[in-house]
């Protein structure tokens, strides 16, 4: 079963979803659909187009769809991998002005105007139309998506006490740092492959935003560490490191509560065997034991025979030229009949 799900999940494409919601729902395509990918994705994504390929794009579709009582304008943006749609999500909800309103479609989603946004899987789904239409046309084609949600690990480390849901986003380049951060880009270590997740967090009515820079490696997060320590404008009350973590608390003057969220993050090392497990039963272990035991006896018997035939063939083909040749044979005599010769040491 196992099996079937992935290789399901490897063959699903947005042609086979788009068809599936067709045969399954009142919903049918309006006009034909429009493919895109990395060649002419300014198309659509405009300036967002070179962060959208950074995060892991391979291709999108558009198309409208109706129904009897609405049309819908359906964008399905599909990513190299569940963090990657889930990067797309945080990018198109930090856009989203006013505050988005929190909708259950898909594994997280937003609602904002006429325009309902979602992730799930290695897609992520944008609908315009009528709100009522497009929050039912996004569980509709949720149903369809196969495959894990899953987030980065970095965002994984955002402390879920005090945090303002809805403002965690996931950062893999220069571009996406927000002014409001108050960090110079070049200096984060995008160079070094570094992945930042950040979030708002709400301490005693006061806001302040937590940062998070995770590195490939300890050393290389103890290079950027020691960066931070030596610049003027340091202060250590803000920022803490753990293993390749280094925490940053920015847009508030409390040092009591930025302490209050960095004490919040924590990093364990891990290491995990992604290799399936073979499931062997009691029965399964003997019965390849013995098989191993018995390929060494026949091994063993073989061998013997050939060896044996070797001989005899050689001693009745050359008799006393290859084996038992009277002058290396020797005979040797126990003489148990000899009578007992007694010898005594002399004093």
């Amino acid at each position: 079963m196992p099996l079937l799900t992935a290789a399901a999940l490897q063959g699903q494409s947005r042609e086979s979803i788009l068809k599936a919601v067709t045969e399954t729902s009142r919903w049918s395509p309006a006009d034909k659909p429009i493919q895109y990918d990395e060649k002419n994705i300014e198309t659509i994504a405009g300036k967002r187009a070179a962060t959208i390929r950074r995060y892991g794009f391979v291709g999108a579709t558009t198309q409208n769809w109706k129904e009897p009582e609405g049309k819908i304008r359906l964008t399905l943006y599909e990513m190299a991998d569940a963090i990657a749609a889930y990067g797309l999500f945080t990018m198109e909800r930090a856009a989203a002005q006013p505050s988005p309103e929190s909708v259950p479609v898909g594994t997280e989603g937003f609602r904002i105007g006429n325009r309902v946004v979602f992730w799930q899987s290695k897609y992520l789904v944008t609908l315009e139309g009528l709100p009522a239409s497009a929050v039912e046309f996004a569980r509709i084609i949720g149903e369809h998506i196969l495959g894990r949600s899953r987030k980065p690990p970095v965002s994984q480390h955002l402390p879920p006490e005090n945090l303002i849901q809805g403002t965690d986003r996931y950062i893999v380049d220069e571009a996406s740092v927000g002014r409001e951060l108050g960090l110079d880009p070049g200096v984060l270590g995008f160079d070094d492959s570094v992945e930042i997740a950040t979030a708002d967090y709400r301490v005693n009515e006061k806001t302040a935003h937590l940062v998070l820079l995770m590195y490939p490696t300890q050393q290389v997060a103890k290079k950027y560490e020691d960066q931070w320590a030596g610049a003027s404008n340091d202060e250590p009350a803000f920022r803490k490191r753990v293993g390749p973590l280094i925490a940053l608390v920015r847009g508030l003057r409390d040092a009591t509560i930025a302490k209050s969220i960095l004490d919040g993050v924590n990093y364990e090392s891990q290491v995990t065997w992604d290799q399936p497990r073979p499931d062997l039963s009691l029965r399964q272990v003997i019965l390849t034991i013995f098989t191993f035991i018995g390929i060494a006896l026949l091994f063993t018997l073989i061998a013997g025979l050939s060896f044996g035939g070797l001989r005899l063939f050689l001693k009745a083909r050359y008799p006393n030229r290859v084996f038992d040749r009277p002058e290396d044979m020797e005979i040797i005599q126990l003489k148990l009949t000899q009578g007992l010769t007694r010898k005594e040491l002399s004093r």
